[in-house]
């Protein structure tokens, strides 16, 4: 997979039209498809639950033409939305944050300037009861010049992060990172448990290699405080993409990566009559797995590589998150499947903090589709519920509710009310919010938000 595609891959944000499905209303029947396994018994033909999520209230049309939705963050009991769009008022593409009540009777939209070429939605962040906007902006002449000082003569691409003020204006520059001007645009920012200077974590392409070929992408990070300069904290040895961070317990982050390794040239060349040999243009198909390293509160590397999903398989995206305890849990979807044509898998990993072995538990065992699973975390939720979405290869939405530790809490369900649709965000036990494609009936025909409740 080219890098430019993990990241869109990552991102999720153009959403298909939904696929038109009707819900068995006071019956049960037979699934057809492939089981989760997250009632812990083996896969077989059961009968299928009755769906547990139905709308509530009326869509929310986003304003403007061509829109792209980012990230989602629920925070000061309001939604807070990245997106691009056209604003015809403007005649030009704008990124920008909408602001959402949580029953989607009011919105107020925030521009934070204008969208280039194929840069993603700003993204919202909450920390310690404020909302961030982090977005990408062309490098100015000073910041160029400090990154060549520096020694980056390829910077000309800067990522502000940025505070709202009252929720509805941009406020204070909390910092920015100058980057290379590649074709990924993966990055992530986490604030450290404690409190304090946020980390940023981006990828760039590596320096030439003696044939002056790019042929590796290394991971950066940098402390949004004072002098702090970007650090490089994946190995020489590394192919290394789209990083995630998450705060450790103890003080500091994790930070983990996608590795890659191109499969070899007579495999590929055996494979040269599959459309899916090849990831992009001029690249080879590769084996990709999750990696991962502690950094101090600096962001220095303060301990081995660990890898975490097995070197031979294919990582399509993942996501971390931190337990009360010391201990992360990884979930990975994975193409790799136990048979042809069986669908994607789901994968749960536990990344103890001391370095104990680390093993995977199929979270869904087979039937995943392409479109990415959505892991998410309800804001506010004291309990740690979280919930996992994800689509099967008919296209047909499935949630499951994991408790602390992202660990099975009940069966999945079929969601017809979640087909065509991402989920953004979530609160307490019950809450949905997703966006919905264009072409939804109850949306007419413009990209909108829904609230859903899933009992």
């Amino acid at each position: 997979m080219s890098r430019r595609r993990a990241w869109l891959a990552l991102m999720g944000a153009v959403l298909a039209p939904p696929i038109a499905t009707s819900a068995c209303s006071g019956c049960e029947k037979k699934n057809d498809t492939p089981t989760s396994s997250l009632d812990g018994a083996a896969p077989t033909v059961v009968k299928e639950s009755l769906p547990r999520c139905r709308a509530e209230g009326l869509p929310l049309a986003i304003p403007g033409g061509d829109v792209v939705v980012g990230d989602a963050v629920v925070a000061n009991d309001a939604l807070f939305v990245g997106v691009v769009r056209r604003d015809e008022s403007k005649g030009r593409r704008v990124a920008s944050v909408m602001r959402a009540a949580l029953d989607l009777t009011g919105t107020r939209i925030v521009d934070v300037g204008p969208a280039y070429g194929e840069d993603p939605p700003p993204s919202p962040r909450a920390f310690g009861g404020a909302v961030f906007v982090a977005a990408y902006t062309r490098a100015s002449k000073a910041d160029a010049g400090a990154a060549r000082a520096h020694g980056d003569e390829t910077a000309s691409r800067v990522l502000d992060l940025v505070r709202l003020e009252g929720d509805v204006t941009l406020g204070k520059k909390e910092g920015s990172v100058v980057q290379q001007a590649d074709e990924s645009l993966a990055f992530d920012v986490a604030w450290p448990a404690s409190g304090g200077a946020p980390l940023v974590a981006w990828d760039e392409d590596a320096p030439p290699g003696d044939a002056g070929k790019i042929d590796r992408g290394v991971v950066k990070v940098q402390l949004l405080a004072g002098d702090e300069r970007p650090r490089v904290a994946s190995p020489e040895t590394a192919d290394a993409e789209s990083p995630r961070l998450a705060p450790r317990a103890g003080g500091g982050y994790w930070l983990a990566w996608l590795a890659r390794r191109s499969e070899p040239a007579e495999t590929a060349s055996a494979k040269a009559d599959d459309a899916s040999a090849s990831e992009g243009p001029g690249e080879r198909r590769a084996f990709r797995w999750v990696e991962i390293v502690a950094l101090d509160g600096k962001g220095a590397v303060v301990s081995p590589v660990r890898r975490v999903s097995p070197q031979a398989g294919r990582v399509a995206s993942f996501d971390l998150v931190s337990t009360p305890g010391a201990e992360l849990v990884v979930v990975v979807q994975d193409e790799a499947a136990h048979a042809e044509g069986a669908g994607e898998r789901i994968v749960r990993y536990v990344v103890a903090e001391k370095g104990e072995a680390i093993e995977g538990v199929e979270l869904v065992d087979a039937g995943v589709g392409q479109a990415l699973a959505d892991l998410v975390v309800p804001a506010g939720s004291e309990a740690g519920a979280r919930w996992l979405a994800w689509t099967d290869i008919q296209e047909r939405a499935h949630l499951a509710p994991l408790g602390p530790g992202l660990v099975a809490s009940a069966a999945a369900t079929t969601e017809p009310s979640l087909d065509g649709s991402r989920v953004l965000a979530a609160i307490g036990a019950d809450t949905f919010f997703v966006v919905t494609g264009a072409g939804a009936a109850d949306a007419a025909g413009q990209i909108a938000l829904r609230r859903l409740v899933c009992r």
